[in-house]
Parts: structure tokens; sequence; C-alpha cells
């Protein structure tokens, strides 16, 4: 018995020494010195509704294939099969496709998952010394996608742990560089770029109120470089607790240090009526322009389908749609 319990605290002192290093580390990598100055962006989006309507809280929360998105060592419960579909309609009219897939198995889970950027046509321009300053190019049209390939298992009853890996690809169309020198003149240089990037999560559940204290860290990968700039992964760090703290009502919080933003504090909700209807709303602070984010959820053997609105602000709000099966 003793044993076991000296084992049962391998986890809490690996998440204590996890988040240690996450709240030690300097502003001159993850603080004020970066802000928006990071590429491929899109590996950062949240796309699932469910998680979108908590605020994004969802750490210590996930499961299923949506874990991909998030912790992945919330795919290690699962029971089965699972699968989520996923659309947004985002800003600026871009549009985000998800889709998630998880099977377990006696050696662990395994899992699929794939999301796409369409960004729509965007006209051209560059640089000129007439009057306008500018003139335009091409019309071209960028977009984005990922494909990750994940692993979760639960090496006790009590701790998960989880590893994704993802390959990912951005064509922003093409670059006309223009010369200081006059001799030089004009050059072009498609701006393709292709990385593989890796997330990691873990999770530890306790008895009390059923409460989940989880880490993960997303988007570890090598510099890139654009053209003549060089630029990082949006690498996050999370730190999240969930539980049960009344009937039917759960409360998730996260502490978030993005490398490209503020430390970042996000709140979840979520009420359960019935087993049938889930009723979620979320925080975020400091948010530029989202602001609140609500949320329902409806399943019924099975199957699941998740709404959710975020509030944005002087741009129209952002609307996710996702659908789940678990067999």
């Amino acid at each position: 018995m003793k044993k076991l319990k000296i084992f049962n605290l391998i986890p809490i002192l690996m998440l204590t020494a996890l988040c240690s290093f996450v709240v030690a580390q300097d502003d001159d990598d993850l603080g004020t010195d970066k802000l928006a100055q990071t590429g491929m962006k899109f590996l950062s989006f949240s796309p699932d509704a469910r998680a979108a309507a908590l605020g994004d809280a969802i750490t210590a929360k996930t499961s299923g294939a949506s874990s991909l998105f998030y912790n992945p060592a919330g795919m290690a419960r699962l029971e089965g099969m699972n699968v989520v579909v996923g659309q947004t309609q985002w800003i600026a009219d871009i549009s985000y496709n998800a889709v998630g897939f998880a099977y377990a198995s006696n050696a662990g889970v395994l899992g699929v998952s794939m999301m796409n950027v369409d960004y729509g046509d965007v006209q051209g321009t560059i640089r000129s010394t007439g009057d306008a300053g500018y003139e335009d190019t091409e019309m071209f049209k960028p977009s984005a996608s990922v494909l990750g390939l994940g692993y979760a298992f639960a090496p006790t009853d009590r701790f998960s742990v989880g590893l994704h890996v993802k390959f990912a690809n951005e064509d922003l169309g093409t670059a006309h560089l223009t010369s200081e020198s006059s001799d030089a003149g004009k050059s072009s240089e498609d701006l393709k770029m292709n990385t593989t990037a890796f997330d990691f999560g873990l999770m530890y559940q306790m008895d009390w109120k059923n409460l989940m204290v989880a880490m993960s860290a997303r988007n570890f990968s090598e510099s890139l470089k654009y053209a003549e700039e060089q630029f990082e992964l949006p690498l996050t760090f999370r730190m999240g607790v969930s539980a049960d703290v009344a009937e039917n009502l759960s409360v998730s919080v996260v502490n978030e240090r993005p490398r490209d933003y503020f430390t970042t504090y996000r709140v979840g909700l979520e009420y359960s009526l019935m087993g049938m209807l889930d009723v979620r709303a979320g925080y975020v602070t400091p948010s530029d322009e989202a602001g609140i984010n609500l949320g329902v959820g409806f399943k019924m053997a099975g199957l699941g389908v998740d709404v959710s609105y975020t509030d944005f602000g002087v741009f129209d709000s952002v609307m996710r749609f996702g659908v789940q099966y678990t067999l």
C-alpha cells in the first residue's frame, strides 16, 4: 500500500516541476517583448465548440478526440471510439474546419487530427514609388492545414499522459521583393512552409469533487524563416484545474502563458441538465476584442451536438459548431 501511494505521488511531483518551469520562464521568452511576433498562428486556434464556450478553460476537462487540439492526455480515459467534427466561421470571412478521431486499444488510445484554414481570396500588393505608395500584383488564395497523430495512456487510475505530433504547412502566395539597389530590380519568392510541431500533456485526478489538475504544452518546434523574416511558432503553456463545485455544476480555471501575448486567465462554467443538455459560459482576461463566451450542448445515445457564441467587439461575433459521436 505504501509503495502504491508513493507511486501515485510521482505525477503530482512531475506536474509541480513542470508548472514551476512555466512560471519561471523569462519575459524575454514568453512575455511582452514578443507580442504578435509568431507565425503559423492557426496552430493555436480553438476549433471545438464546447471548448470555446468555456473560454478554452479546457486543459483539465478534455476528453475524447477533441483533446488533440488542447491536451492530448485527455484521450487516455476514452473507451471505444470517438469522432469529432468542428466548423468555425471566423472574423474577416476566414473559415476553419477540423476533424478528430480517437480509438482506444489495449496499448492506449490512438488519435488522428486534421484542420484546414480557408482565408479566401486576397489582393496582393507591393511598395512602389508612385503617389499611392503601392501597386497591385496578382490575386492569391492563402491556405494552411495541419495533420496530427496522437497517443495517450493512463499508467495509473489517476494519472494520464499524452503526445501529439503535428505536420503543418502554410502557403501565403508569392512575395515580391524590391531591392534598394536599382540594378537588382525586383525578385519574387514563394511563401510556402512546412514544419513539425509537438504537443504534450499531463492530467491527474483526485477524489475530492472530481478535482482534476492538468498541464499542456503546445507547438514545440524549431524556428522558421519566410523570405528575410525569421519567426517561431505560437508556443503555449497551460496549467488548469477543474472540479464539480455543486450538483451538475463544474468550474474550470486555466493559466496560460503564450509566447506572443500576455499571461492569460480563463474561467469556464458548465451546467448539466438531466445528462442531455449542457449550458456553458466562459470568460478570458486580458483580451483585445474577444468578450463573453456562451454555448450549449445536446447529447443522446452517443451523439452530441455543440454550439458556441463569442462576442468579438468591433468585429462580427463568431459561431462555432461541432458534432461528435462515441461508439
